[in-house]
């Protein structure tokens, strides 16, 4: 009786957890300090980056391109705060630093969103330790299938449209999914790899971007490379991929004592 009366409490978290799936919050203070917003020229696109050391900063390929795709944007014209990831209402703990470099991976392919990574290498490092800015400790070990994270996003203002709300850093509880099993979901390249993890959420009001991290037990985890929709009827389905730091740790690490910048007119379109 009992292990009938323990699987129907199980039966009923289940149903109640797929008719309320998990709800983005607000990212408390201090809560992930290694989070920065990255702003370049681009009309309107404020990535997420993720502060590596004091004088780096990790975040995708496109939030450093252009609009075309086809070159990086003037290291002068980079800026990266930290401490305070909201535009409006500026704190004491904010730390605002313009870019020295941009490294962007030498075999990024954005059609097939492959090796979608950036290093931006500060002309001033940030204070550290700080109560706002923390380096983040990047995840090394596996993550298994079902395994709870947050992948994380800026609540953004959209263009065109009155906003009301202060735009602010966001957490969404998400869960691991097998790789063979999403791409049996993919009818079309690009595909779920092996450096990729694969999320899914459900219904509207989280919407991330390229660059926007994934923390799992606290760690760097992955960086938010691509999304697409699993037509299905409502609720609406949508699976998340980012790129595993783990899988790209040496490149990562190799851009912290670099020497030389990137190629004069180096286009990842040409490749």
């Amino acid at each position: 009786m009992e292990k009938v009366c323990a699987l129907t409490l199980i039966l009923c978290i289940a149903v109640s957890l797929a008719q309320n799936p998990p709800v983005p919050r607000d990212v408390l203070p201090g809560e992930y300090p290694s989070v920065v917003v990255v702003k370049t020229p681009a009309l309107n696109r404020f990535c997420l980056g993720e502060v590596i050391d004091a004088t780096h900063v990790l975040t995708s390929a496109l939030c450093v391109l252009n609009e075309e795709r086809t070159r990086v944007f003037p290291a002068r014209l980079v800026r990266v705060f930290g401490g305070d990831v909201a535009t409006r209402q500026v704190s004491l703990t904010r730390q605002t630093r313009v870019a020295l470099h941009v490294f962007v991976h030498e075999n990024y392919r954005s059609h097939a969103f492959e090796n979608n990574l950036a290093v931006i290498r500060l002309a001033e490092p940030f204070h550290l330790p700080s109560n706002g800015v923390e380096a983040a400790e990047m995840r090394m070990r596996i993550v298994p299938d079902n395994h709870e994270c947050d992948a994380l996003t800026w609540l953004r203002p959209v263009a065109g449209v009155t906003v009301t709300e202060t735009p602010r850093l966001q957490a969404l509880q998400v869960t691991i999914r097998n790789r063979d099993v999403c791409n049996t979901e993919r009818y079309t390249e690009p595909s779920v790899r092996e450096d990729n993890l694969c999320m899914q959420i459900t219904g509207a009001g989280f919407d991330p971007i390229q660059g926007d991290p994934v923390f799992c037990d606290g760690h760097l985890t992955a960086i938010h490379s691509w999304r697409w929709d699993v037509q299905v009827q409502a609720p609406q389905l949508a699976n998340l991929v980012a790129t595993q730091v783990r899988f790209h740790s040496h490149w990562i690490h190799h851009q912290l004592n670099r020497t030389q910048p990137m190629p004069e007119g180096w286009n990842p379109m040409e490749f």
